[in-house]
């Protein structure tokens, strides 16, 4: 469980998403608009990213007014939302469809991935899926996952373009099964194990019998039961997590072993239909304990009894898990 982030987004968009979200809840305190306002003023890229989201939208320009009366000098984020009347006019006639497309699309995206419709296997958020492969393997994709299949007469290949996946391999003598990712393959001998495609790496966990791992600079080695490793373009390197616990998922859990809480919130991401964000120092908490995955709200619940979070909601859509210290 050493790389749990999924592919992010730029990190000016995902806090631009964050403001639309807070500043259409209704849930806003004064603290909360200054702080958009200086956040707005804080880089020019901030403007632009805020304009294309959320530009054509009228709640942020009370949310600044009233934060100018606080603090003069603010209103000089409200130019930079809408500027002049005329143009407010053209960015919403123009822009708004542009606009709910683009929200549309992102809600869209958070139930299923977009980029994973066009794999022979695919799941959305919040779904496990089971199948009986050609060869009489079966394969169990996680929440958010996509496999091509590629079975031919001198190898069965497994192309993991997204998410983790279990493999239990059927024998066929002269027919390899391989799992790829871009990081190397995962070569079944006649055994049982997952494979996690992240960002940086990818990741297996042998569950019986053994894998012959190659990573993609060449290096190679073979893992036996209860062993698990994380290779990518520089080798292999083994990990002290069991095998178990990294495949914990197929029985709906999460198993964390004094782990950063981001790796517990990237996890729950492919579960939970809403936004899920976490603040840097929330996300340096270590966790220890199984959670279940299909009740994110549950495992939110749980670690904000045993860890020093606060969990804000607003609209349903967006869920932001800050630490105790960070709020005022």
């Amino acid at each position: 469980m050493a790389d749990m982030n999924a592919a992010a987004l730029d990190p000016i968009a995902e806090a631009a998403i964050d403001w639309l979200v807070r500043l259409n809840s209704g849930c806003v305190g004064a603290d909360e608009q200054l702080a958009f306002a200086r956040w707005l003023q804080a880089d020019p890229r901030h403007e632009a990213v805020w304009r294309e989201m959320a530009g054509v939208l009228e709640q942020p320009v009370a949310a600044i007014r009233q934060a100018e009366a606080r603090q003069p000098g603010q209103q000089r984020a409200a130019h930079l939302v809408l500027g002049a009347p005329a143009r407010r006019k053209a960015l919403r006639s123009s822009a708004a469809g542009l606009l709910l497309l683009g929200l549309g699309g992102y809600v869209l995206h958070r139930q299923q991935p977009l980029e994973a419709l066009l794999a022979d296997m695919h799941t959305a958020t919040g779904e496990r899926r089971r199948a009986v492969l050609a060869d009489g393997s079966v394969l169990l994709l996680d929440a958010r996952s996509a496999v091509n299949i590629d079975f031919g007469a001198q190898v069965r290949l497994l192309n993991l373009r997204q998410g983790q996946i279990l493999v239990e391999a059927a024998a066929a003598p002269g027919r390899p099964l391989i799992v790829r990712t871009e990081h190397g393959e995962a070569r079944a001998l006649g055994t049982r194990f997952v494979v996690r495609r992240g960002e940086a790496g990818s990741e297996l966990a042998v569950l019986d019998h053994s894998v012959q791992l190659t990573a993609a600079n060449g290096s190679r080695h073979n893992f036996a039961a209860g062993r698990a490793a994380r290779y990518d373009a520089q080798g292999i390197v083994p990990l002290a997590d069991s095998a178990a616990a990294l495949a914990a998922w197929s029985q709906g859990l999460l198993d964390v072993r004094d782990r950063p809480m981001g790796e517990v919130i990237a996890a729950l991401r492919s579960y939970q239909r809403g936004y899920l964000r976490i603040s840097p120092q929330a996300a340096a908490l270590r966790v220890f304990g199984v959670f279940p995955l299909d009740d994110p709200d549950a495992t939110l619940a749980s670690l904000a009894e045993t860890q020093p979070i606060v969990i804000r909601r607003f609209a349903g859509l967006l869920t932001r898990i800050e630490h105790r210290n960070e709020i005022s």
